[in-house]
């Protein structure tokens, strides 16, 4: 028996990455991308400045990085702005200030620093990852289609862009295009829990009961080994209650 549509949409929300209400944990960190100083100096005085430099942004961005860990965002917001300023081509400071504006609750400041590393770099599949979940988690779904696509166009191995494209497929109602994503996802990161949890739960709502239920079972084995009980736990209840359904 399938699952209701009400079962199924609080079964899609709850089987997710915490925090990000499309993505998984997205990546912080990047290439340095610097600028060179035009100052009046002799070359080897030139190439300790630029070394200074480079050692300065590399710290505030790390120490930004570590602060967005922690949960400190403002205190990474601070970190973030020193480094554009010392390096206004920083391409993954603005990704990374953006998600710091995210756990603020500043969605338009965050899809501000997005556009302006896309501005930046047109090709940059991460920026338009991360503008794709900011826009999914403001209901403009489509939108949020379009990045995800972009992101998968400019990066055809990117696990994140397919089953976040997955998600939103789902929420728009294209479940096979949905299932075609998560699959992709789980053959380009084989332990990525949630989907075989929402591609089961899919599965499951088309009347396939059986494939749901092993790729449930498979959601709830991985979230136990990386140690997100609460996942685990959630997941388990929603395998009874399909296991249920069959008897």
């Amino acid at each position: 028996m399938a699952l209701s549509h009400s079962q199924k949409n609080r079964v899609m929300k709850s089987i997710k990455t915490s925090g990000i209400i499309l993505g998984m944990t997205l990546t912080i960190g990047g290439l340095l991308v610097l600028v060179r100083p035009t100052l009046a100096i002799s070359p080897t005085e030139q190439q300790e400045a630029v070394s200074t430099q480079e050692n300065d942004v590399q710290n505030l961005y790390e120490q930004g990085l570590s602060k967005i860990a922690f949960g400190d965002y403002q205190g990474a917001i601070s970190d973030l702005d020193r480094v554009i300023l010392l390096n206004p081509e920083y391409v993954e400071a603005y990704c990374n200030r953006g998600m710091a504006h995210i756990g603020l609750g500043n969605a338009e400041k965050a899809l501000a620093d997005f556009n302006l590393a896309l501005q930046i770099s047109p090709d940059h599949a991460d920026a338009y990852n991360r503008r794709g979940v900011t826009l999914a988690e403001q209901g403009n779904l489509n939108q949020a289609l379009a990045d995800f696509e972009q992101a998968i166009w400019f990066d055809s191995n990117f696990a994140d862009a397919y089953y976040n494209r997955g998600k939103a497929r789902t929420e728009l109602g294209n479940y096979q295009g949905a299932i075609s994503d998560y699959n992709v996802a789980i053959k380009l990161a084989p332990n990525l829990a949630e989907a075989y949890g929402n591609r089961g739960l899919i599965r499951a709502q088309l009347g396939n009961s059986e494939e749901g239920l092993k790729d449930l079972q498979q959601a709830a084995k991985l979230f136990w080994h990386s140690g997100n009980i609460a996942a685990y736990q959630e997941t388990l209840t929603y395998i009874q209650m399909i296991q249920s359904q069959l008897n």
